[in-house]
């Protein structure tokens, strides 16, 4: 059942975290910097938030995407564990903007879901690794 899903459902998953996540840093790139921050330099906090969601929001979650599918699970719950984590940091009051808390509370929710399955696929890979290697041959005695 977990390969079944694992075939095409992190591609979609992926590629709604990649387009909420492309249209949240567009969002905040767009709109001026926060106004009142005391302690944080805004325009470099606005700047910051943009290249992490374009960096690990759309890129790296691309190229994870892209990647096969069974391959790679353990670096892959890392990309989409970023992703979800940039997009969450990206809901602050000091860099939310109009219609961008939608957009990044989507691709938050939607990245952590296939880091989940992530995690399933990557039990159940081990879990037949080992059912592989526990099989006695032709021959020997359980």
């Amino acid at each position: 059942m977990t390969a079944e899903l694992y075939r095409f459902l992190p591609k979609i998953l992926g590629y709604l975290t990649a387009a909420f996540s492309g249209i949240s840093a567009v969002l905040i790139w767009t709109f001026p910097p926060a106004e009142g921050l005391r302690t944080l330099d805004p325009l470099a906090l606005k700047n910051t938030m943009v290249a992490l969601l374009l960096a690990f929001g759309t890129a790296a979650l691309l190229a994870t995407v892209l990647s096969p599918a069974r391959k790679w699970l353990l670096p892959k719950i890392a990309i989409f564990a970023l992703a979800g984590f940039s997009n969450s940091a990206a809901l602050g009051p000091e860099v939310t903007v109009p219609f961008q808390w939608t957009t990044s509370a989507i691709a938050t929710v939607c990245a952590l879901g296939v880091e989940v399955l992530t995690i399933v696929a990557f039990v159940d890979s081990v879990q037949e690794r080992n059912a592989q290697q526990s099989t006695p041959s032709w021959g020997e005695t359980p």
